[in-house]
């Protein structure tokens, strides 16, 4: 989770609070979450605004007890149970879920696509949950929902200092929690022994085709799994058959040969792009591992000015 001006966020909206703190998280893909705190000290509040259907869940944790307020779910009012403070409810955003709040307010909302639980159980090697178990308007208490929100807090005060290790370790966990106890989420199938977590490798090689034109030291990367730089090392070989430094080399061949398909870029610019120490050194890995030269590439494949010939 991070601090992101382009996120559309519907539980801000709804409560007419654009400038509500809120950390979102893409760590899943390209699902995003969101953790909004939204906050009113007075009374009569009013109607929130209705929120368009999508399939995706509002989880919220209620810092202050709320008791005076009606629920309406697909135009059906709904009197609320439970709300006291540190009490977790749910909302399934396609049921149109609309708040009539007479009570102050304090809440931590989690706007949750489903997306980013499918993105979850993927990767975990689950199987697909469904649909949320929970009783509209009727909060419960879940200590787990309520001690990983409430660690948010402090972030939520500076979304501009928030770590974004520890904030998206957080959403994953949440998610797993979410689908495990609301969605069934049966039993996580097992990853070779000693090797990364799929959100581990994922992370990591992401990082490093970002990064081509840098040496990322192996002690960033292994800090981005929240391991030691020799268990890194040890588990990342276990999960691709190669080190960190082969898996790099082999990505920035394939970014080369990519360029190479634009005569327009020299061999020794594509050598900088793609983060050799000099045209001499690419031409020594591209032809180890391609078995011809770059410049023998472009020949061969009847490479113009204007990109690919016809022959």
């Amino acid at each position: 989770m991070s601090k992101t001006e382009a996120y559309r966020n519907p539980a801000a909206e709804a409560f007419r609070m654009p400038d509500a703190p809120t950390l979102t998280a893409r760590v899943l893909r390209k699902s995003t979450m969101a953790a909004t705190e939204l906050k009113y000290d007075q009374r009569n509040f009013g109607t929130t605004s209705p929120m368009a259907r999508e399939d995706a869940y509002l989880i919220a944790l209620h810092l202050r007890a709320c008791h005076d307020h009606d629920l309406y779910f697909d135009g059906r009012i709904v009197r609320p149970k439970n709300y006291f403070a540190g009490v977790t409810s749910i909302s399934d955003l396609r049921q149109e879920p609309v708040a009539d709040i007479r009570d102050p307010f304090h809440c931590i909302v989690v706007h949750l696509p489903r997306r980013a639980i499918d993105a979850m159980t993927d990767e975990a090697g689950a199987a697909r949950v469904g649909d949320f178990r929970h009783e509209p308007g009727v909060s419960t208490d879940d200590p787990v929902v309520r001690h990983l929100l409430a660690s948010l807090l402090p972030a939520l005060m500076k979304p501009e200092e928030a770590q974004p290790l520890f904030l998206d370790h957080l959403s994953l966990a949440l998610i797993a929690h979410l689908a495990h106890t609301y969605g069934g989420m049966t039993a996580i199938a097992r990853l070779p022994r000693g090797g990364l977590a799929p959100w581990q490798e994922r992370r990591v090689k992401e990082l490093m085709s970002d990064t081509l034109q840098e040496e990322v030291p192996l002690s960033r990367l292994a800090n981005e799994c929240g391991l030691s730089v020799r268990h890194f090392a040890r588990a990342f070989r276990r999960s691709t058959g190669t080190s960190p430094h082969r898996w790099l080399l082999q990505r920035r061949v394939e970014r080369a040969g990519e360029m190479l398909g634009n005569r327009a870029i020299s061999l020794a610019g594509i050598a900088l792009a793609c983060g050799f120490a000099d045209q001499s050194h690419f031409s020594r890995v591209f032809t180890a591992t391609v078995g011809v030269s770059p410049g023998a590439w472009r020949r061969a494949n009847g490479v113009t000015s204007r990109g690919r010939g016809n022959g």
